[in-house]
Parts: C-alpha cells; structure tokens; sequence
C-alpha cells in the first residue's frame, strides 16, 4: 500500500457506514479488525485568563514534588517525598488513593526527578535522601521490569531501592538526561560547593565532578542551550556546555560560558525553554529563597556570546516555583511562577506571553493564600490543558492542585514511537468515564474533517479500519494495544478515536 499524506474526500467511509459498524462492534467487541493512522487538529486560541480551581489531594507535605504516569493508565499521578511521617508516596489519578513507597532514613529533600532509568517503558524517581552517605538514591518502578515481568504499582514492597552515589552533603538539585549520549538517562546532581553527573553503567555509577566557578548556593537546570542535541547544564548566570558523547565523562571538558553578570540571586531557579518561539532555546531564572527580578535570557543564535536580559517580574520574593508552558492554550510559552509561604505576600501567578514574542505579559494571580514550594506544571486528566500541582516544604500542607477548569471537548491521542515487530501502546484521553471508545487508523491520509450526526462527532481519516473497542476508566483513558507485524517499516499511518458524541484529534506516525 503506497502511503498518502492526503486523498479527496470521496474515500470517506460514509457517516451512515461508521456509525453502523461503531454499533455492530459495540455489539460484538471481539470482533476486532486491524489497521493504521494520524493528523492534527489546531485548537482554537486560548482565552488570557484561565479558569483554576483550587482542590487537594492529601493533608501530606513534602520538599519532593513530581508528576507522572507511574501506573501507565494514561493519565498521570503525584509524587511527594519528604521527612519521616511523609515519606515517599505517590497518589493515583483520580482517586488520589495513596501508596507509600518508602521511608527515608533521614529526609527527602528537595529535588527529585521522575524518568524510565532502566529502560523497561515505565517511570523511575529519583530522589536525594539526607545530608550525608550514599544519599542519592532510585525507586524503580514496579509496573514494567526489564525481563517483561508485570508488577504491581499499588503494592509498596514491589517498589525497590537502589543506591546511585554520594552527594556530599544535601543535594538541592537533581536533573535527568542522557549526557553521554550511550542510551542511558544519567543524573546530575549538586550540593552547596559540588556539581556532581553521576553516569550509568551496564552495573551501576560513575560520578564525575563538573567544575564550575559559577554554582552558586542552590540551583540547577538541564536543557539544550547551544541547539547541538545534547543536554547543557545551567548554572548560577552561565550555562556548561556538554561535549557530548563519552567526552562528557570527563568534568574538565565542560566548558563555561556567562549568561550574565549582574541581577540573579546565588539562591536561584533556572529553566531552559524557548520562549520566543524563535527555534533557540532561552533559559529563565528566578529567586528560590530571596528577592529578585524573574528574568529570561536570549541569544542570537551563539550562545556563548551576548545574552539579552528581559524581565517578566519585578522584586519577587521567593520564587521557589518557576515553570514554563501554555498554559492558555494558544500556542506560546507562558511562564508560571509560585512564591513559598513565608514570603510577605505569598503569590501563586501565571505570566501569559503576550503575542508570543516574550516581550510583554499579562499577569494573572492564581492562587494569594497558600504558597507553593517546588510547583510542577503538567496535564493531569489528559484533555490538553494544564494544571498547577504542588505543596509547601515539609511540614507545611497540603498537597493540592489548581485545576485548570477550560472546557476541552476534544478526546487526546497519545501514540508513542511505533517499530514494525513490536507492540505499542495508545491511549485516547478525556473520553467520558466508562463509555466504549473505538479506535481507528488509515494509511491512506486524512482529509477535512466531516460530520457524521448518528454519532455526534466529526472524522477526519480516509477509508478508516476499525481496530477495536475498549470501555474507558474512571480516569476517562482508554488503552488499545496496537499489534504492529513486520514488514510495515516505512508506513505512514494515521490514527483517530472516538465515542458516542466526542471524537479525538487525529495522530500521524512514520512506523520505523
């Protein structure tokens, strides 16, 4: 079959032939056909103020705080680590029932990360436990292991400790990516005085110190500064260079380059995003502990020379929160920023990008009560939009999240990577609790979406295969397990799904 990026509108499958199949297959839901693919839908523009809502999830604090699907449902959970009594635990969406996963020894504290460390397709964390020993520890996750055995999430003694290394004291910061380019996520971790990239090997750990006359006291971030492909550390006003490959397992091949010289604060958060849209990425710094501007910085186009300061906010006290996404829907990087609860006027905010440009925002306060330590941004229910999720340090609850209430009615569609001669995983998100949802895919293209009333949707794929119905869950996810045989690398297919009076936007995959 010759694949198409598009065809004409007369290889729809007519509206009256697709709601007659949706319902023979919802009465006979074995009766599963196989087939293929994927396109985008735009949403429309997003309003300057969100609506956010304001509910907790548990009377617990802690200094970690991550986001992730850790029992692979489709939808993603809360993780929160802290000091003895709070623990480690993650809470299931939405339900928010708890599992604790273990007691630390002295205190988790205060970064953490969340990634698939041993490569078995589910999410690992990574967490600093105390100010001393072998203090940096990961949790895997029992979900997947690397043999393909299944386990079970939910139950606490599945989940296994392993030791990564030595910090040297409190490790502050902690940030995951594949520094040495060998196909496995290493971290890279700080206290006070030492910057430390602990690499992993077939059987464990090297740490290598990274020198740097520019640490500060706190702060660290990861990202592609220089646009090579490889993960840079951003430190206090300067960025590390990675040199890529197995010459990023020597420290001194690392090298310095100033972002600036005056205005960020030694206590600092730092972020690389783009946030001009301009292709290169920019990197943003707050206060964490003090009072500073919250600034962003661009280049243009040479990263190791001049840096262009411009300010999102004046003189904010303890910006402990400093993220990066849209939060408005309508395509650009807006930037939300969360000051800790024992600063003065304590502020939850969002700084939306005006035209997109990073040049003018508009403010808009979420959240004037509470405070937020460590905040994460992240798409909790799986209808496209964003949430606001977090607590203050330890001994401050609760966890709670601002739910960011904007009508989407549209079901998502997340595919992964897809191989010919293996089994991948698709989830159609937002649907109604418990409905039938039915997927589909073409290799043949997609055209202008068009109606079909019988099912109160619009369909957007050309001569569409039915590959199955599956009853979606509480979280409103659904799964479909999609049998890829060899011989199909090189295919390019669309996929789209619906139910009853809600379709999804369509995905487009190249199978490799």
């Amino acid at each position: 079959m010759t694949p198409r990026s598009r065809r004409s509108g007369s290889h729809r499958l007519p509206a009256k032939a697709i709601s007659s199949t949706f319902a023979s297959i919802l009465a006979s839901p074995l009766a599963l056909l196989t087939a293929i693919p994927i396109a985008c839908v735009a949403s429309a523009p997003g309003k300057a103020q969100v609506p956010f809502q304001r509910l907790e999830v548990s009377a617990n604090a802690g200094d970690v705080k991550l986001v992730g699907d850790i029992d692979l449902d489709g939808t993603a959970d809360v993780i929160l680590g802290g000091s003895r009594g709070e623990d480690l635990n993650w809470y299931h969406y939405p339900d928010w029932s708890r599992t604790r996963i273990a007691i630390p020894a002295v205190e988790f504290t205060t970064d953490g990360a969340i990634g698939d460390l041993d490569r078995d397709g589910d999410l690992d964390l990574v967490v600093p436990d105390g100010p001393s020993g072998n203090n940096l520890l990961w949790f895997e996750n029992p979900t997947r292991s690397p043999s393909g055995v299944r386990g079970n999430p939910f139950v606490a003694a599945q989940w296994q400790r392993h030791t990564v290394g030595a910090v040297g004291s409190w490790c502050k910061d902690v940030e995951l990516a594949d520094f040495d380019a060998d196909g496995r996520i290493d971290i890279a971790a700080r206290e006070n005085g030492t910057l430390l990239v602990f690499f992993q090997d077939a059987a464990g750990w090297t740490a290598r110190t990274i020198p740097t006359s520019a640490l500060g006291n706190e702060g660290l971030a990861s990202g592609d500064v220089d646009g090579d492909g490889a993960a840079d550390l951003v430190v206090f006003a300067a960025w590390l260079r990675n040199p890529r490959g197995a010459a990023a397992r020597t420290g001194t091949n690392w090298q310095q380059f100033a972002i600036a010289s005056a205005g960020i604060d030694d206590d600092f958060k730092a972020l690389v995003a783009d946030v001009d849209r301009d292709g290169r990425n920019d990197v943003l710094f707050s206060s964490s502990e003090n009072i500073a501007d919250v600034l962003w910085f661009a280049h243009g186009g040479n990263p190791t020379g001049a840096w262009t300061r411009r300010t999102i906010a004046t003189n904010v006290e303890r910006a402990h929160t400093l993220q990066v996404a849209d939060v408005d829907g309508d395509g650009d990087h807006d930037v939300v920023v969360g000051q800790m609860h024992t600063a003065t006027n304590p502020q939850l905010r969002v700084f939306y990008n005006q035209g997109g440009s990073g040049t003018a925002w508009q403010t808009q306060v979420v959240d004037q009560q509470y405070g937020i330590h460590n905040g994460v941004v992240a798409d909790l229910g799986g209808d496209g939009d964003v949430e606001i999720v977090g607590a203050n340090w330890t001994g401050n609850p609760p966890l709670q999240y601002w739910n960011n209430t904007t009508p989407q009615n549209r079901q998502r569609l997340t595919v992964p990577e897809l191989t010919a001669g293996t089994v991948a995983t698709i989830f159609a998100t937002n649907a109604h609790p418990n409905v039938p949802v039915c997927f589909c895919a073409t290799a043949r293209g997609v055209t202008t979406p068009y109606p079909i009333p019988s099912l109160g949707i619009d369909f957007a794929l050309v001569d569409p295969v039915f590959l199955g119905v599956v009853l979606s869950g509480v979280n409103g996810a659904a799964a479909h397990e999609l049998t890829l045989p060899l011989g199909l690398g090189g295919l390019r297919i669309w996929l789209q799904a619906f139910e009853l009076g809600r379709s999804s936007v369509v995905a487009e995959r190249l199978i490799r």
